[in-house]
This record gives C-alpha cells, structure tokens and sequence, in this order.
C-alpha cells in the first residue's frame, strides 16, 4: 500500500510502529515507543500521537483518538484533522465534522479529494442533496481518476434519480476516457428515455468519440437517441435530425456495409419528412444532406431506396444536391437490388395524400377507394377491353360472359367479376349504391362518370381468374386499373394510331388483340396484313383471329400468365397516384375559384337582400301612411256628421215643449229625452255607417296588403330562383285583416253612449231658466213667457260641448284601434323582414369566412403547393425503383 493509503486506511500505526513478527498489542506498543520517545532531548512525540489516535479509532474510541490528534505538529497535521473529522462523524456530530473538513488546508489531491467525498457522506446522511451534488461534482472536476470516485457519483445520481447530472457525468467520463463502459451507460439511459431532455447537440461531441472507437456502438447509441428524439415535439425531432445529418456529413469514412439499424432509420425518417406535414423551406437544407448520409450509410436493402431517392430529389429540386452525390447514386441504381415493397409503400404515400387532403378540405371520391382495393386484390387479373367502336366492345363482352353482359354500348366503367349470383352495384362519390334490376342498370349505365360493379356467374371469369371491364372512350380517369388491355377489332375499322396512344398512356401494361368477325367478311389474306400491321407497332402482342369461347378462354390464360402482376399493379398504382395529385391540384384552383365567385355572389346577395328589406321598410311606411290616413278620414266623416247631426236633433227636441209643460220640471224631462234621441241615432244611423265605413275600409287594407304579398311572392321566387333551392318564404302575418274584423265587430255591438248631462249643467243661462221655471211655472199667465223662452233656449243653444263630449265618447275605442293599426302593420311585415335580415347576416358570416378562407389559402400557397411538391418527391423515388428493377415483357 502507498503511504496516502495507509493513512487513509488508518493503518500508519501497523507499517511505522508494529514489526511483523511483533505480537504484543498494539496500544502497549505504542505507549512504550512513547516513554522511550520522551527519554530524547529533542522529543518528537507527534508521529506516536498519530499512530496511538489511529488505534484508538479503531477500537471505537473516538474520544482518545480526538485527543491524540489534536497535539499533532508535523506534516500529518493535515491528516490528523482529517481524522479528528472522521471520528465526530462516527459519533454522529455532523456540522463539527463539516467544520473540521472544510478547515484544512493541504496541497494532497488525495487527501483534498478524501475530505470531499466525506463531507459528501456527511451531506447524503442529512439529506441534503444539493449540497451532496455539488460536493461530489467538484470532487469528480478535481480528481476524476480518484479510485471509484466516477462510480459513487453515477450511483448516487441514479439513486436520487438526477437523470440530467448522471447523464453528464457519463458523457464526461466518455469523451475523457474514451472507455466503452461509459458509452454503454449512455446507450441504457437513452433507452430508457432519460436523455431526450437534452438538447441533440448535447450528444455531438460523444457521439463523435464513439464513432472513431467503435462503430458497433456508435450504430447503437445513434439509434437509440434516434427512438427517443423521435416521441419528442417535432422542432426537436427536426434539430436531432439536422444534428446527426450535420456529424455524419463531416465524418469522411462513412460506408462500412453494416449500418443496418441507420439504414432503417435513415430510410423511415425520410419518409416521414416526406408527409406533407413540413415545408420545404424547413426540408431545402436538411434533406439533402440527409440524402446523402442516407447513401453512403446504406445497406444493400435499402441501397437502391436510397439512390432513387438521391435521383428523385435531385430531379425535383435541381442543384440541391451535389453532382457527384448524383453520380455515384446513378452508379449504385444500376446494380443495386430491389428489396423495397413499393406497392405497398405506394399504397400507404396513398393513404398519406387523402389523409392530407382531408386537413385541406379536398373531396376525394369514394371512388378512388374502391379502385385501389381493386388494384390491391391480387388473386384476380383485371383485362380491360378496348377498341375502336363501341359497338365492337359491347359485343364482345356480351359473347365472352354468355349474354349477360352489357347488351348496348355504355356511358360507364364497368367491371364484371365472377361471383355465384348477380349482384350489381353502383359505385359513387359518397359510397356504393344497390342497382336492383338490369332495367335499372341499363338506365344508369348511361349515366356518364359512373362506376358499376357487376358480380354474376361466368365460367370465362372464373376458369381465367379475370374480370373484364368496359371503358367508353372517354373513361381516362380508369386507365389506371387494367393488368392488360385486350383490344377488339375487325381490320375495317382497325385505328392503329388510337391504339397506340392508348398503350403510351399506359405503358406498363400490356396490350393483346382479338380481331372480331373474322369469319364473315375477311380472307386469310387480309387477316394475315392485319396481323403484321399489329405486330409491327406492338411486338410484344398477342393476336387472337378466333372467337370461340375455348379459345378465347385459353388465350386470355395465356396472357395472364405472361404477367408480373405485381409489377404491372405497382407501376398502375403509381400512375393513378400521379392522376390524384393533378385532380387534387385542379380541386384546388376550382375551390379558390369557387370561393372567389361565391364572395362576389354573396356580396351581390347581401346587396340584394338588403334592397330587398329597404324596398319592404318603405311598402310598410307607405302602407301605414296609406291605411292609417284613409281610417282617419272615415273617424273625420263621422265627426262631421255628429257635428251637424247631434245639434239639430237637440233643437228639434223644443217640439217637446208646450204651453202647459210644467216648467219645474222641463229640463229634466228634455235632458232625457235629448240622450234618448242621441242614442237612438248613435245606434241606427252613426254606428251602421260607421261599421260599414270599416268594413269598406278593412276591404282597402286587404288590397294593400295583397299587393304586398303579390310583391314577396315575387320576391321570394326571385331570391330562391337565385339560390337554387327554397332557401326564403317570406311569409306575411295575414292575421290582421282577421283580428280587425273581429275588433270591428266588437265594437260594433259594444257601443253605447253613457247619458250627457245637457240641461243639468249650471251655465248662468240654465240656471236663470230652471229657476224662473220653479218659481213662476204653476202660473198659468207666466208659462207663455216660460214656454217661449225654453223654446227660444233650446232652438238658438250652441250645443258644442255636447257634441264634442259625445263624438269623444263614441271614438274612444275606434281612437284605441286606430293606435294599433301601425302595430299590426309592422306584425304584417315583421316576419318577412326578420327572414331577410337573418338571411342577411347568414351570407355575410358565409361570405367572411369564405374570405378569410380563400385569404388562408392565398397568403400560404406554399402550404398547399409543397407537400405535392413532397408527394411528387416520393412518387418519382418509387418510379425510379421501379424502373431500376422492372422485368420487360417477354416477345411473342
């Protein structure tokens, strides 16, 4: 042992004082060396003391070995503290030991590195883990090599689960040792998930350590920081990716052959970049260095993946990519062997596209669902039946399936497929539709842009394991889904021209030929020209002169045969993806160009309606004024004849007046009668004209208002006329004219005016009257005088008064009428403007949010544009596979 050891082992005493062979206990030893020791001049008694607290401690005698070491003078003075410090610890008096420790001085990293790590203990015990952090950190800063001092710390750590310090700790130890133990420590956090909080660029100087020492683990280690970035946000994902693009790209000696794991990851992250989820200005920089990496890391499965790949990008994105990065992916294509699924890759960049097209809202058909499980149903062959009549189609297909085939040339798509009963079924944009009948189907089959499914027994389907399908001329959008095209011709109608665009238009799939009616009108001579004339434009035909159902059995299996299904699927598969992506595309000038006239529509709308509402405001404006005036011109007519009517029936009431009336008591008897005869003519005549005046007038309203309806009857059929559909109704409360006859009415039978108080009234005239009447009206020579004057007072009185308190009392309530005419005019009118005004603010909200939609769409075109961009991207890679790899068909 060295001597640091010893000390720190308290063993001074058994290497200084104690001989091998001694065997006397080591506290008599030491106190014999002490009393020899005194015996000297000079007497050095501190080595004895040191050695005597050693054994002390050791025998738990803490106190002594205190007192002993409290006298030490020489250079174990520091050592001695440190002792003193070790034996409070053992007593348990924590801050006198940390006091004790953190006093002493030395220039020994040992025992510098000894004090810290008890002063940890001391810390771990109390439980203060800050503080045991820090101390254990610098003691590691200090003294990294000290014995197990790296693995007290990544214990502790792990033990207090302090993921971020023990993480540091192991990239430290990594870089300075360059030790595959540590990297290994790194790799079992990362895949436990500890070391996704920290940033990628953490790991970039370790990660370039491990590469140069052990590509094993590098491999290892990348791919499991890979995993655990990748469950992170996506701007973390993208950084870890940019970082291990930016390691790999200055590493210069990248291709071993056996990045299996990195290939993987290179090859799934790639296409995850590609999902239309980022833009290319985020991807400009990042994909093509990842290209590159991806290429030079491959494995022979995805080597050809790879350099399609580089190609793709490079024929999208021009200049992107170096020359020689291009070049040497050229190089690899040419040798490299498909080992990448692109069917099924295909279907899923499929999958992908609607899935994307579904968050911009494009419609895609249903469809196009049904056609690519078509295509992905490899247990049948799909033979499309061409030619240049449509006649000539329809004929062969009813001869091929026995009659019960289409019967007359169709404006659909028709698939046939061997099945045990007829079932027929229309596919649309929204889903499949039953087709009940052949009656219906033939109507329908007329129908342009329609899919029909025909299942029905046929021993030609099912020997051959084929459906056939009929295309009308015009049918491009399904070019897509036939393994072969049989084209039916007769060599005077043969267009050679018409099927040759049509084999360029699908150049994966192969093109055979039955020529029809061969028997009727044709010498062999003439069939052999025909025969010549195909094969001379499509070598690779086969010809068939005969029509005969063994026959044509055996042909149509001979040309299933000759086909790589698969291949021919997965290059139709591309195709068809090709033609959704320009259908998306054009869905999308239509959308903007949609929203673009819907806005001015809306616009012209809005403008409309709100005429339309200013238009119905002044109609019932003019209606009120209209209405209201004529009544008020019939309460005015009745006014006037009270006026008059009332005071000649109270001056012709003098004839009531004789000479021998007892004048005492005339007023009273004239009063009454004067209310009489009012009230008699009130009913009889003022009430009966006046209700008749109403009904007349009720009869002009009613014109008014049928006018008005007349005018939204008008407008409703020009505003849904405009809408396409009966969006308003516009229904007027016609009501009213029926609540004002029953008011009419009402009125009519309860009006009676309350007695007025004519005579009984204490004018000075009536009273001077009445009173000569009581005083001089039992003298018989005085009632001449009273007689003349009654008569005189009641033919020359004004009578005014009475009028006016009696016209009052009898339009009191045809005045509370009056008040509401207004009122139910405005009901009348109401609901049509309430419509008008909602439909108002329902095309102005459409109308907003049509802008602010088409304002999205234009002010971030490149959120639709670039992720086509991608999808071509990765279409063109998968052609380009396909094209490295595709097997040509054979000559026949």
């Amino acid at each position: 042992m060295t001597f640091e050891e010893l000390l720190i082992d308290k063993l001074y005493y058994k290497n200084t004082f104690m001989k091998e062979d001694e065997f006397d206990h080591p506290i008599r030893v030491l106190g014999e060396a002490y009393l020899a020791e005194q015996q000297n001049e000079l007497a050095e008694l501190s080595y004895i003391r040191f050695a005597q607290g050693e054994v002390y401690f050791h025998n738990k005698d803490f106190e002594s070995a205190i007192f002993k070491w409290e006298n030490i003078e020489n250079e174990l003075e520091p050592w001695a503290k440190k002792n003193m410090a070790d034996a409070y610890f053992e007593l348990g008096l924590y801050p006198t030991a940390e006091e004790i420790y953190r006093s002493i001085v030395s220039d020994s990293p040992i025992l510098t590195t000894e004090i810290s790590i008890k002063l940890f203990s001391i810390y771990t015990v109390q439980g203060n883990m800050e503080k045991a952090v820090e101390t254990i950190k610098e003691a590691v800063a200090y003294n990294p090599d000290y014995k197990d001092l790296t693995d007290i710390a990544r214990e502790y750590f792990e033990d207090q689960e302090d993921w971020a310090n023990a993480i540091e700790l192991a990239v430290n130890e990594a870089i300075r040792t360059d030790s595959p133990k540590w990297f290994e420590v790194l790799i079992a956090y990362s895949e436990e998930g500890k070391t996704n909080r920290f940033a990628p660029n953490y790991f970039s100087k370790v990660l370039v350590s491990l590469y140069i020492i052990n590509q094993r683990l590098f491999e290892t280690f990348v791919s499991s920081l890979w995993k655990s970035y990748r469950n992170e946000t996506r701007d973390v994902y993208l950084t870890w990716i940019k970082e291990i693009n930016h390691i790999l790209i200055n590493i210069e000696d990248r291709r071993n052959g056996n990045w299996h794991e990195l290939s993987a990851l290179f090859a799934e992250t790639y296409s995850e970049l590609l999902n239309g989820q980022l833009l290319l200005k985020e991807l400009s920089l990042m994909i093509p260095e990842h290209l590159e990496n991806w290429l030079k890391i491959a494995d022979s499965t995805h080597a050809l993946a790879a350099s399609a790949a580089v190609l793709s990008w490079g024929e999208i994105f021009p200049s992107s990519i170096n020359q020689s990065i291009i070049q040497e992916a050229e190089n690899i294509i040419v040798h490299a062997k498909n080992e990448t699924d692109v069917l099924e890759e295909s279907v899923h960049l499929f999958e992908t596209i609607l899935k994307w097209a579904e968050t911009q809202e494009v419609q895609i058909s249903y469809s196009l669902h049904w056609m690519v499980r078509k295509l992905l149903d490899l247990r049948v062959h799909h033979v499309l039946v061409a030619g240049n009549t449509e006649n000539g189609k329809a004929d062969f297909i009813n001869t091929a399936l026995g009659g019960h085939g289409l019967g007359t040339p169709s404006a659909s798509f028709i698939m046939y497929d061997d099945a045990d009963t007829i079932d027929i079924s229309e596919i649309t944009n929204t889903g499949v539709s039953k087709i009940d009948n052949l009656e219906e189907f033939h109507k329908i089959s007329m129908h342009d842009e329609t899919i029909i499914d025909f299942k029905l027994p046929s021993d030609l389907l099912n020997n051959c394991a084929v459906t056939l399908s009929y295309m009308p001329s015009n049918g491009q959008k399904h070019i897509y889904l036939p393994d072969a095209i049989l084209a039916v011709i007769n060599p005077s109608e043969y267009d050679g021209d018409y099927l040759f665009n049509l084999s360029e238009q699908m150049p994966y799939t192969p093109l055979h030929f039955v020529i029809n009616d061969v028997e009727k009108i044709y010498s062999e001579q003439e069939i052999t020209i025909l025969v010549e004339e195909i094969r001379s434009k499509f070598p690779y035909a086969l010809v068939l002169t005969s029509t005969d159902t063994a026959d044509l059995t055996t042909f149509i299996k001979s040309i299933t045969q000759s086909i790589n299904v698969e291949e021919v699927r997965t290059a139709n598969m591309l195709s068809f993806i090709r033609a959704l992506m320009s259908n998306i595309l054009e869905q999308r000038k239509k959308m903007e160009n949609d929203l673009d006239e819907s806005i001015k529509w809306e616009e012209e709308m809005a403008t409309k309606l709100g005429g339309a509402i200013h238009q119905l405001q002044d109609m019932e404006k003019e209606k009120v004024e209209n209405i209201t005036q004529s009544y008020q011109t019939i309460k005015n007519e009745i006014k006037e004849e009270l006026k008059h009517s009332i005071p000649a029936l109270l001056k012709g009431s003098s004839e009531l007046i004789k000479e021998n009336s007892d004048f005492r008591k005339i007023h009273i008897e004239l009063n009454e009668e004067m209310n009489n005869r009012i009230q008699l003519h009130v009913e009889k005549q003022v009430l009966p004209n006046f209700y008749s005046s109403i009904q007349q007038w009720i009869s002009y309203a009613g014109e008014e208002f049928y006018q008005c309806k007349t005018f939204l009857d008008e407008m409703r059929e020009g505003f849904n006329s405009l809408y396409g559909e009966e969006r308003l109704k516009l229904f007027a409360d016609e009501k009213v004219l029926d609540d004002w006859r029953r008011d009419a009415e009402r009125m009519k039978n309860g009006i009676r005016i309350d007695k007025v108080n004519i005579l009984l009234r204490h004018t000075p005239s009536q009273v001077i009257l009445k009173s000569a009447g009581k005083l001089f009206g039992a003298l018989q020579q005085n009632k001449t005088i009273l007689y003349n004057k009654y008569k005189k007072f009641i033919e020359n009185e004004d009578y005014q008064e009475v009028v006016n308190t009696i016209t009052n009392k009898f339009l009191m309530q045809f005045e509370l009428f009056e008040t509401s005419i207004e009122r139910d005019i405005a009901m009348f009118f109401k609901n049509p403007l309430l419509e008008l005004e909602e439909t108002v603010k329902k095309t102005e909200a459409t109308r907003q949010n049509n802008v602010k939609t088409l304002n999205r769409m234009k002010a971030s075109p490149e959120k639709f544009r670039d992720p086509l961009s991608l999808f071509e991207v990765k279409l063109r890679q998968y052609e380009w596979i396909i094209d490295a790899s595709k097997e040509s068909y054979p000559v026949v």
